[in-house]
């Protein structure tokens, strides 16, 4: 992805209006927006970190196995188109937001040391 990087309140600010959207409250034009920043955001800065940190891990190992799991799934979801109908595109943007958010709890400190944040 290509663009400065995004600072850790940038981030969690789209997380937060996910989580409003992800109710029920947002529009299918909104969602895509969401859906697009949220994408942005797992695959540009915080899904690299993560992967780096799985790359320095014993491979084989339970922690191992276990992250890279769920940074494959998170990875498959974000690359993936918005759903179909309206519920399905609250369930994505929603499922979109919590894996971000994850992603920030676990990495953001990593996002702060490259300069990425304030």
């Amino acid at each position: 992805m290509s663009g400065p990087a995004a600072t850790v309140d940038e981030i969690r600010a789209v997380i937060d209006r996910a989580h409003a959207a992800g109710l029920g409250t947002g529009s299918r034009g909104d969602l895509t927006d969401l859906a697009w920043l949220l994408q942005r955001h797992i695959e540009g800065s915080l899904l690299p970190a993560a992967r780096a940190d799985a790359d320095r891990m014993w491979r084989g190992g339970t922690d191992w196995i276990s992250l890279t799991g769920r940074l494959d799934r998170i990875s498959r979801l974000a690359s993936e188109g918005l759903r179909q109908g309206v519920l399905g595109a609250h369930v994505h943007v929603r499922t979109l937001a919590v894996d971000c958010q994850w992603l920030l709890e676990r990495y953001g400190q990593e996002l702060a040391g490259t300069g990425a944040t304030r």
